[in-house]
């Protein structure tokens, strides 16, 4: 003799009811603004979107590249790179391939992350953007940032926040001027 299911309960037919309304209007709004981004998300991906360096400064993407920082009393320059910060993209303690006896740090956004477990804080940084990105229903702001990987060799006694204004202040000399101030034959 087959069993007969049980009868929901007045309540349960309700929770049941809400639940399906909730989801209804989950799936409506996420539909809107799926649409309402299609003609925003053009522009953005179509923006060179800037590397922020903190105080204001923002360097566009095509240009950054390695460079190379002469700092203080340094007999060696120091190496910057810009590494993805995320967790998805190349192993960014690969880039630069500093000696064993350097040091380095990352910088986001202006921020020392220091040496130490500084993977781990992008890390940390991506995935907290991220998550108030899906919250905010946005499009996911860290996953086109970089990062500063600056590489201080061994024997030079600078900070990365000195080299970092270093860095800054040739970005905001305007390249005409070393061109200008060369002599001409």
């Amino acid at each position: 003799m087959p069993a007969q299911p049980a009868n929901l309960t007045p309540w349960a037919r309700s929770g049941l009811a809400l639940l399906c309304i909730l989801l209804a209007v989950s799936v409506g709004v996420r539909i809107y603004a799926y649409r309402k981004s299609e003609s925003v998300t053009a522009v953005w991906e179509a923006a060179d979107t800037p590397v922020d360096l903190g105080e204001g400064v923002l360097l566009s993407r095509s240009v950054a590249l390695q460079r190379s920082v002469q700092v203080g009393l340094c007999r060696t320059p120091v190496s910057v790179d810009f590494v993805p910060a995320s967790p998805y993209a190349p192993d960014p303690s690969l880039v630069g391939a500093p000696q064993p006896n350097d040091h380095v740090f990352y910088v986001y956004r202006g921020w020392n992350l220091g040496n130490l477990a500084a993977a781990t804080s992008l890390n940390v940084i991506y995935f907290a953007r991220r998550a108030y990105a899906r919250l905010a229903m946005q499009k996911n702001p860290a996953a086109d940032d970089l990062a500063v990987k600056i590489i201080i060799p061994a024997g030079c006694d600078v900070s990365a926040d000195k080299v970092m204004i270093v860095l800054r202040s040739n970005l905001r000399q305007p390249p005409s001027s070393a061109l200008s101030a060369a002599p001409r034959p």
